[in-house]
Protein backbone atom coordinates (compact mmCIF):
# COMPACT_ATOMS: atom_id res chain seq x y z
CA UNK A 1 0.00 0.00 0.00
CA UNK A 2 1.35 3.42 -0.98
CA UNK A 3 1.64 5.80 1.94
CA UNK A 4 1.81 9.56 1.47
CA UNK A 5 4.31 11.05 3.89
CA UNK A 6 4.27 14.75 4.67
CA UNK A 7 7.70 16.01 5.66
CA UNK A 8 7.88 17.78 8.99
CA UNK A 9 7.83 21.52 8.48
CA UNK A 10 6.37 21.35 4.96
CA UNK A 11 3.38 23.66 4.66
CA UNK A 12 1.04 22.84 1.80
CA UNK A 13 -0.30 25.66 -0.33
CA UNK A 14 -3.95 26.38 0.46
CA UNK A 15 -5.89 27.48 -2.62
CA UNK A 16 -9.18 29.27 -2.13
CA UNK A 17 -11.72 28.55 -4.87
CA UNK A 18 -14.69 30.88 -5.33
CA UNK A 19 -18.13 29.32 -5.51
CA UNK A 20 -21.24 30.00 -7.54
CA UNK A 21 -24.63 30.87 -6.16
CA UNK A 22 -27.88 31.00 -8.10
CA UNK A 23 -31.11 30.98 -6.12
CA UNK A 24 -33.44 28.15 -7.17
CA UNK A 25 -31.39 27.48 -10.32
CA UNK A 26 -29.70 24.18 -9.44
CA UNK A 27 -32.33 22.57 -7.24
CA UNK A 28 -35.75 24.26 -6.94
CA UNK A 29 -36.37 25.64 -3.49
CA UNK A 30 -32.73 25.48 -2.39
CA UNK A 31 -30.00 28.11 -2.38
CA UNK A 32 -26.82 26.17 -3.07
CA UNK A 33 -23.19 27.08 -3.62
CA UNK A 34 -21.07 25.07 -6.04
CA UNK A 35 -17.90 24.87 -8.07
CA UNK A 36 -16.47 22.55 -10.71
CA UNK A 37 -15.01 19.46 -9.06
CA UNK A 38 -12.17 19.52 -11.58
CA UNK A 39 -10.78 22.62 -9.86
CA UNK A 40 -10.39 20.72 -6.61
CA UNK A 41 -8.82 17.75 -8.35
CA UNK A 42 -6.38 19.92 -10.31
CA UNK A 43 -5.24 21.70 -7.16
CA UNK A 44 -4.76 18.43 -5.28
CA UNK A 45 -2.87 16.88 -8.17
CA UNK A 46 -0.55 19.90 -8.22
CA UNK A 47 0.17 19.41 -4.51
CA UNK A 48 -2.12 22.05 -3.03
CA UNK A 49 -5.07 21.99 -0.66
CA UNK A 50 -8.34 23.20 -2.23
CA UNK A 51 -10.66 25.22 -0.01
CA UNK A 52 -14.12 26.35 -1.13
CA UNK A 53 -14.72 30.02 -0.36
CA UNK A 54 -18.11 31.12 0.98
CA UNK A 55 -20.59 33.37 -0.77
CA UNK A 56 -20.71 35.73 2.20
CA UNK A 57 -22.86 38.78 2.85
CA UNK A 58 -20.34 40.38 5.20
CA UNK A 59 -17.28 42.14 3.79
CA UNK A 60 -15.29 41.45 6.95
CA UNK A 61 -15.94 37.72 6.46
CA UNK A 62 -14.52 37.89 2.94
CA UNK A 63 -11.40 39.67 4.13
CA UNK A 64 -10.87 37.23 6.98
CA UNK A 65 -11.10 34.32 4.56
CA UNK A 66 -8.15 35.70 2.60
CA UNK A 67 -5.89 35.38 5.65
CA UNK A 68 -6.33 31.60 5.49
CA UNK A 69 -5.22 30.97 1.89
CA UNK A 70 -2.05 31.28 -0.20
CA UNK A 71 -3.58 31.48 -3.69
CA UNK A 72 -6.95 32.23 -5.27
CA UNK A 73 -8.90 30.60 -8.08
CA UNK A 74 -11.82 32.65 -9.37
CA UNK A 75 -13.88 29.81 -10.76
CA UNK A 76 -16.08 29.48 -13.80
CA UNK A 77 -19.81 29.12 -14.21
CA UNK A 78 -21.84 26.12 -15.37
CA UNK A 79 -25.15 27.82 -16.27
CA UNK A 80 -25.90 28.75 -19.86
CA UNK A 81 -25.08 32.38 -20.65
CA UNK A 82 -27.28 32.17 -23.75
CA UNK A 83 -30.35 31.02 -21.82
CA UNK A 84 -29.83 32.92 -18.58
CA UNK A 85 -28.23 36.21 -19.69
CA UNK A 86 -28.62 36.91 -23.39
CA UNK A 87 -32.31 36.08 -23.61
CA UNK A 88 -35.39 37.38 -21.84
CA UNK A 89 -34.17 40.87 -21.03
CA UNK A 90 -31.85 39.72 -18.25
CA UNK A 91 -28.94 41.98 -17.19
CA UNK A 92 -25.87 41.41 -19.36
CA UNK A 93 -23.12 42.91 -17.20
CA UNK A 94 -21.43 40.62 -14.70
CA UNK A 95 -22.20 42.75 -11.64
CA UNK A 96 -25.94 42.63 -12.35
CA UNK A 97 -26.20 39.00 -13.47
CA UNK A 98 -25.51 37.79 -9.95
CA UNK A 99 -24.79 40.73 -7.59
CA UNK A 100 -23.88 38.66 -4.52
CA UNK A 101 -21.47 36.39 -6.36
CA UNK A 102 -19.90 39.38 -8.10
CA UNK A 103 -19.51 41.24 -4.78
CA UNK A 104 -17.77 38.25 -3.22
CA UNK A 105 -15.45 37.58 -6.13
CA UNK A 106 -14.61 41.28 -6.46
CA UNK A 107 -13.68 41.43 -2.78
CA UNK A 108 -11.56 38.27 -3.01
CA UNK A 109 -9.78 39.58 -6.12
CA UNK A 110 -9.09 43.04 -4.70
CA UNK A 111 -7.90 41.59 -1.40
CA UNK A 112 -5.63 39.12 -3.19
CA UNK A 113 -4.18 41.87 -5.38
CA UNK A 114 -3.42 44.00 -2.32
CA UNK A 115 -1.50 41.08 -0.85
CA UNK A 116 0.22 40.14 -4.15
CA UNK A 117 -1.42 36.73 -3.74
CA UNK A 118 -1.40 34.47 -6.83
CA UNK A 119 -4.68 34.51 -8.79
CA UNK A 120 -6.01 32.23 -11.51
CA UNK A 121 -9.28 33.27 -13.16
CA UNK A 122 -11.16 30.59 -15.10
CA UNK A 123 -13.78 31.40 -17.77
CA UNK A 124 -16.23 33.68 -15.92
CA UNK A 125 -13.43 34.20 -13.39
CA UNK A 126 -11.27 35.75 -16.11
CA UNK A 127 -14.13 38.10 -16.98
CA UNK A 128 -14.65 39.20 -13.37
CA UNK A 129 -10.90 39.73 -12.99
CA UNK A 130 -10.94 41.82 -16.15
CA UNK A 131 -13.83 44.04 -15.01
CA UNK A 132 -12.60 44.48 -11.43
CA UNK A 133 -9.19 45.60 -12.69
CA UNK A 134 -10.60 48.09 -15.20
CA UNK A 135 -11.04 46.18 -18.47
CA UNK A 136 -14.06 46.20 -20.77
CA UNK A 137 -16.29 43.46 -22.18
CA UNK A 138 -18.24 42.47 -25.25
CA UNK A 139 -21.60 42.00 -23.52
CA UNK A 140 -23.61 40.89 -26.54
CA UNK A 141 -23.10 37.49 -28.17
CA UNK A 142 -19.61 37.51 -29.72
CA UNK A 143 -20.84 35.16 -32.44
CA UNK A 144 -22.74 38.12 -33.90
CA UNK A 145 -19.76 40.48 -34.08
CA UNK A 146 -19.26 41.88 -37.59
CA UNK A 147 -16.52 40.32 -39.69
CA UNK A 148 -15.88 37.41 -37.33
CA UNK A 149 -14.84 33.96 -38.50
CA UNK A 150 -16.60 30.67 -37.81
CA UNK A 151 -14.89 29.89 -34.47
CA UNK A 152 -17.54 28.52 -32.11
CA UNK A 153 -17.07 29.65 -28.51
CA UNK A 154 -19.41 27.07 -27.04
CA UNK A 155 -19.43 23.30 -26.66
CA UNK A 156 -22.69 22.51 -28.40
CA UNK A 157 -23.40 18.87 -27.54
CA UNK A 158 -19.80 18.04 -26.67
CA UNK A 159 -18.87 17.22 -23.04
CA UNK A 160 -16.64 19.70 -21.15
CA UNK A 161 -13.57 17.47 -21.53
CA UNK A 162 -13.58 17.78 -25.32
CA UNK A 163 -11.97 20.63 -27.25
CA UNK A 164 -13.75 22.80 -29.83
CA UNK A 165 -11.25 25.38 -31.08
CA UNK A 166 -7.59 26.41 -30.98
CA UNK A 167 -5.94 29.22 -29.04
CA UNK A 168 -2.54 30.72 -29.81
CA UNK A 169 -0.34 31.84 -26.92
CA UNK A 170 1.53 35.14 -27.01
CA UNK A 171 5.29 34.42 -27.06
CA UNK A 172 7.32 34.91 -23.88
CA UNK A 173 4.33 35.02 -21.55
CA UNK A 174 3.28 32.88 -18.61
CA UNK A 175 1.39 30.32 -20.72
CA UNK A 176 4.33 29.62 -23.02
CA UNK A 177 6.73 29.56 -20.08
CA UNK A 178 4.63 27.13 -18.03
CA UNK A 179 3.43 24.83 -20.80
CA UNK A 180 6.37 24.91 -23.21
CA UNK A 181 4.00 25.15 -26.19
CA UNK A 182 2.67 28.05 -28.26
CA UNK A 183 -0.85 26.88 -29.05
CA UNK A 184 -3.43 24.38 -27.86
CA UNK A 185 -6.97 23.23 -28.42
CA UNK A 186 -9.43 24.13 -25.68
CA UNK A 187 -13.05 23.77 -24.63
CA UNK A 188 -15.33 26.82 -24.71
CA UNK A 189 -18.42 27.92 -22.76
CA UNK A 190 -18.78 31.66 -23.32
CA UNK A 191 -20.68 34.11 -25.48
CA UNK A 192 -19.29 37.24 -23.85
CA UNK A 193 -15.59 38.11 -23.94
CA UNK A 194 -12.89 40.58 -22.98
CA UNK A 195 -12.97 43.61 -25.26
CA UNK A 196 -10.02 45.53 -23.83
CA UNK A 197 -7.94 44.19 -20.93
CA UNK A 198 -6.94 46.42 -18.01
CA UNK A 199 -4.06 48.82 -18.65
CA UNK A 200 -1.68 46.82 -16.46
CA UNK A 201 -2.53 43.49 -18.11
CA UNK A 202 -1.40 41.97 -21.37
CA UNK A 203 -3.09 39.52 -23.69
CA UNK A 204 -1.49 36.08 -23.45
CA UNK A 205 -3.80 34.03 -25.70
CA UNK A 206 -6.25 34.55 -28.55
CA UNK A 207 -8.55 32.39 -30.63
CA UNK A 208 -8.18 32.37 -34.40
CA UNK A 209 -10.97 34.98 -34.69
CA UNK A 210 -9.06 37.39 -32.46
CA UNK A 211 -11.18 36.86 -29.35
CA UNK A 212 -9.05 37.19 -26.21
CA UNK A 213 -8.62 33.82 -24.46
CA UNK A 214 -6.06 34.74 -21.80
CA UNK A 215 -4.74 37.76 -19.89
CA UNK A 216 -2.02 38.27 -17.27
CA UNK A 217 -1.17 41.11 -14.92
CA UNK A 218 2.16 42.86 -15.49
CA UNK A 219 2.57 44.34 -12.00
CA UNK A 220 2.00 41.21 -9.91
CA UNK A 221 3.93 37.95 -9.61
CA UNK A 222 1.11 35.64 -10.79
CA UNK A 223 -2.24 37.02 -11.93
CA UNK A 224 -3.56 34.96 -14.84
CA UNK A 225 -6.95 34.50 -16.47
CA UNK A 226 -8.02 32.01 -19.14
CA UNK A 227 -11.36 32.03 -20.95
CA UNK A 228 -11.65 28.23 -21.09
CA UNK A 229 -11.84 25.50 -18.42
CA UNK A 230 -8.39 23.85 -18.17
CA UNK A 231 -9.36 21.96 -15.02
CA UNK A 232 -11.53 19.52 -17.00
CA UNK A 233 -9.29 19.07 -20.04
CA UNK A 234 -7.47 15.71 -20.08
CA UNK A 235 -4.29 17.00 -21.76
CA UNK A 236 -1.58 16.89 -19.03
CA UNK A 237 -0.19 20.19 -20.29
CA UNK A 238 -2.87 22.00 -18.28
CA UNK A 239 -1.56 20.50 -15.08
CA UNK A 240 1.46 22.74 -15.61
CA UNK A 241 -0.76 25.80 -15.24
CA UNK A 242 -1.94 24.59 -11.84
CA UNK A 243 1.63 23.63 -10.93
CA UNK A 244 2.57 27.23 -11.69
CA UNK A 245 -0.17 28.48 -9.38
CA UNK A 246 1.05 26.22 -6.56
CA UNK A 247 4.67 27.32 -7.04
CA UNK A 248 3.55 30.95 -6.90
CA UNK A 249 1.64 30.08 -3.73
CA UNK A 250 4.82 28.70 -2.18
CA UNK A 251 6.60 31.96 -2.93
CA UNK A 252 3.70 33.85 -1.37
CA UNK A 253 3.98 31.70 1.75
CA UNK A 254 7.69 32.51 2.15
CA UNK A 255 7.05 36.24 2.00
CA UNK A 256 4.07 36.06 4.36
CA UNK A 257 5.31 33.74 7.09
Amino acid sequence: MRKEVLKIGVKLVKVGITTGWEKNMLVPGWSLIYTVRGCLEAVEKAGGVPLLLPVANNQSTRQEVLTSIDALIVSGEVLSVKRNVLKGGNPKDLSAQNPLRFANESAYILGALERNMPILGICRGLQVLNIVCGGSMFLDDIHHLPGRSNVQHHQGDKPPSETVHEVVFTPDTVLTELTGINKARVNSFHRQAVKEPPSDFRVIARADDGIIEGIAGTRRDFVVGVQFHPEVLPDPVWGKLFNGLIEAGKSYQKVNK
